[in-house]
């Protein structure tokens, strides 16, 4: 059995019923039977990718990749990084961290300096031959190279990303920048240093997973970070399942400054917008405002507030207010957030609109 808990719900499934990978580099799809069934919620059209760290068996990718479907709410693409035990697993994040960066490594920038005197065959020849030192990699470019051109969104933790880093690097050393514009990549306990310049990438961090320590001090202050683990007084954790079961608050942390509990600045317009994007997927914006409510009270009107004037305007309006119509606990909650403390005019027109979906009215 595997297991996701977060927030208020623990929700299983069966490892019997999953198809498990068995080669490095496999592809293979999954979707979480709960996501599945709540049909107003989950995207059928919809792929996200994931590619998983070091020392992770076939049966962990395939906890993995299901626990991000409950997430997202849509069949995820696993890539698996296959394991061959933790000595030769290291070595090959050594060897993934300076593929193409490294004083002596073949490097991407190389191909593409001499592109001009090359076929476009002969520079993805040059950059296939230096992925096939890990499968992974080789398997994650073609990946991508099937999705140039669309909107997607890759999730890759631990060595994961030092996999996509460099699978992306090819990319652009063959395609040139336009190969990553639809791109959006999501970093999870991220060791990884260097990426293609212009990549659209949210980073999230434990504060205390040691292995982000090994991509550097973060001077820009991007990165969306959690101090603890959900549910836990154990600080030091690298786990992907306990990044998914803290998903609401890296979302909040993603648009907060602060430290200890104590918030100096938020970005609630910010905010809001990331949950209206977050479309249908109402299961994963009640996380986030019950985790606003219970942490964040003094933001959480004004972001409930924010979120319903987007969604009134959102391009998949009625996509979200059928979510909504199916939510009943998020409308209530909704509904409270903006009534609580002094009423403004705006918060009464919000709770209004809420009313007017509710079949609780």
């Amino acid at each position: 059995m595997g297991a996701i808990s977060g927030g208020t719900r623990r929700l299983d499934f069966d490892l019997r019923a999953t198809r498990l990978p068995t080669r490095d580099g496999e592809v293979l799809e999954f979707t979480h039977p709960e996501a599945k069934a709540s049909s107003a919620q989950f995207a059928r059209d919809r792929r996200v990718v994931f590619v998983n760290g070091m020392a992770t068996s076939p049966q962990g990718h395939a906890e993995s990749a299901p626990a991000l479907s409950l997430v997202q709410m849509c069949t995820v693409q696993g890539v698996y990084n296959m394991t061959s035990g933790f000595v030769a697993d290291l070595a090959q994040c050594a060897g993934d961290k300076w593929q193409f960066d490294g004083p002596l490594s073949p490097s991407a920038r190389t191909v593409a300096a001499i592109g001009p005197l090359l076929s476009g065959r002969d520079r993805e020849q040059s950059v296939r031959t230096a992925l096939q030192r890990n499968p992974a990699s080789l398997a994650m470019f073609e990946v991508m190279q099937r999705s140039r051109g669309r909107p997607i969104d890759v999730f890759a933790h631990s060595q994961g990303n030092l996999v996509l880093s460099n699978a992306l690097q090819a990319l652009v050393a063959v395609d040139g920048a336009r190969a990553i514009a639809g791109l959006t990549v999501h970093s999870f306990g991220s060791p990884a240093a260097n990426w293609p310049k212009g990549l659209r990438r949210r980073e999230h961090a434990f504060t205390w997973d040691p292995v982000t320590w090994l991509a550097g001090i973060d001077t820009s202050l991007s990165i969306s970070k959690v101090g603890m683990p959900v549910d836990s007084l154990q600080p030091v954790t690298h786990a992907f399942l306990e990044y998914m079961k803290a998903d609401p608050a890296l979302v909040v942390n993603r648009f907060r400054v602060g430290a200890l509990g104590v918030t100096f600045r938020m970005d609630e317009r910010g905010l809001a917008h990331c949950i209206v994007a977050m479309g249908a997927n109402t299961s994963r914006v009640r996380r986030v405002f019950e985790h606003l409510s219970s942490h964040h009270a003094s933001d959480a009107d004004d972001v409930a507030e924010a979120y319903v004037e987007g969604v009134r305007v959102a391009a998949d309006r009625l996509a979200i207010e059928a979510g909504l119509r199916s939510d009943e606990i998020l409308l209530a909650l909704l509904i409270r957030v903006l009534g609580s403390g002094w009423t403004t005019a705006g918060e009464s027109r919000g709770i209004a609109y809420l009313k007017s979906l509710s079949r609780l009215r």
